[in-house]
């Protein structure tokens, strides 16, 4: 007797606008980044994943990398945005340290270690890791034309500031998932502003040359 294979078709969701279908395809790349990693997934599971055909997959992205970085772009557009909000003229280096650190932190700690886990992949694809030089660069630019550095300083100084507040933030960020409980984030901006506060009035000790 012949055995006829039984084929498994794709019930795809009804028809949707396209922003919605990116969505769908956008958050299932994203699980599956996680879950197997970039390089171990394909298309096919991306787009069978969201309920949609390898062919709708295509007719909105080129290729896996650009479905991954238009996924980072998400991310840190959001984030832009949120910290965009949060400003307004100018602040001290502390608030804006404060900001940053509210907004690594008010995800719960499995959603921070996906997050962690998505820009680790995304370091190694060198167009995306383009990409997040010059955003790094950008937010470099926005804290300079937001944060009152309290002194004269230098573009470079300034430059130099800015990535000494986002190493704290990155670090104090990761450091919440290992020890929570040890963790004051007041105290951190307390501990920079104070900081900030002694250098620019000169009572920060240099070594003597």
């Amino acid at each position: 007797m012949e055995v006829i294979a039984k084929v498994s078709k794709i019930r795809q969701s009804p028809k949707l606008p396209p922003e919605k279908r990116r969505g769908q395809l956008l958050a299932s790349a994203r699980k599956l980044f996680v879950k197997k990693g970039f390089r171990a997934t394909t298309t096919e599971e991306i787009a069978r994943n969201a309920k949609l055909t390898k062919g709708a997959l295509y007719h909105h992205f080129k290729s896996k990398e650009d479905i991954f970085l238009e996924l980072v772009k998400s991310i840190a557009e959001r984030n832009r945005a949120t910290l965009e909000a949060e400003l307004s003229g100018r602040v001290s280096a502390a608030r804006f340290f404060s900001i940053l650190l509210n907004q690594h932190c008010k995800c719960d700690v499995n959603e921070f270690g996906d997050l962690v886990d998505i820009w680790t992949q995304a370091w190694r694809v060198p167009s995306i890791r383009r990409y997040i030089r010059k955003r790094m660069r950008s937010t470099v630019e926005l804290f300079g034309e937001h944060v009152d550095v309290g002194r004269k300083c230098s573009s470079k100084e300034v430059a130099d500031l800015a990535i000494f507040v986002f190493a704290l933030v990155h670090g104090l960020s990761g450091l919440r998932m290992l020890a929570p409980r040890e963790l004051d984030l007041q105290a951190q901006v307390q501990l920079l502003e104070t900081l900030f506060k002694q250098r620019n009035t000169g009572k920060v000790r240099r070594r003597k040359k």
